[in-house]
């Protein structure tokens, strides 16, 4: 096994939940750049007391925050990713964000809704944008 590996491949999937229950379509964002994974964050819980062992605060893990995830794409106006885009923040709807890093990667998969959906328009450069999800959970296959 190699001692590394490009990010090259990396792929994003949108899962809507049909209105009538049951399982939806992924459909994979076009056109994107780099991905970052999100970067969840443990709470940290106070649990200082007068017996504290040598007068040291201590702490223990409270709720995991899972955050935002942002995708900078490619922007083409009308595209089937940014009519998707549009009508999920339009609905503020909570979806399904599968992002797989790498060729060979393991999919994570976390629900959430759309935050923003930035858009720009340089004179002199690519069109571009940004979907920005907030995440509630990550989702732990059976």
């Amino acid at each position: 096994m190699a001692d590394g590996m490009l990010g090259y491949g990396s792929t994003v999937r949108v899962t809507r939940t049909p209105s009538g229950g049951g399982a939806g379509t992924p459909f994979e964002l076009k056109l994107l750049g780099d991905i970052d994974a999100p970067d969840e964050q443990a709470d940290e819980v106070q649990v200082t007391h007068q017996k504290s062992p040598g007068r040291r605060r201590q702490f223990i893990a409270g709720l995991i925050d899972s955050g935002e995830i942002s995708f900078p794409m490619n922007y083409i106006p009308g595209s089937p990713t940014d009519v998707l885009l549009k009508e999920i923040k339009a609905s503020g709807e909570e979806v399904l964000i599968e992002v797989t890093l790498g060729e060979e990667g393991i999919p994570d998969t976390y629900s959430g809704f759309l935050k923003g959906y930035a858009r720009s328009a340089p004179i002199d450069d690519k069109m571009t944008a940004t979907a920005t999800f907030r995440l509630s959970s990550v989702i732990i296959p059976d």
